[in-house]
């Protein structure tokens, strides 16, 4: 099992799910993916258990739970410098 686990709806019709799913493949990391169905309002209570707002991306690190794209970004590209997510110079990742 990897220490990641990238809650998700359909990467075909969620383009924040996309977002985090591609991020965790640019660094080359093993992830667990556990997709959830956000068509149905019904099974928010399940999302809920996932993540505090009940919508996704919401990614699992340990105790830690990131539940927005650019922050699980940010958080992968701390975590795993060298997959070179962002840029090393501080004016050009300014930009």
């Amino acid at each position: 099992m990897s220490d990641y686990v990238l809650t998700i709806g359909n990467r075909n019709y969620s383009s924040w799910s996309l977002r985090a799913w591609l991020v965790l493949k640019q660094c080359g990391v093993p992830f667990t993916e556990d997709q959830v169905w956000l068509d149905e309002d019904e099974r928010r209570a399940q999302r809920l258990q996932r993540g505090p707002t009940g919508k996704v991306p919401v990614l699992r690190h340990g105790e830690r739970v990131i539940w927005d794209s650019l922050a699980i970004a940010e958080y992968l590209a701390e975590q795993h410098a060298e997959a070179g997510l962002w840029p090393s110079d501080l004016d050009a990742r300014a930009r």
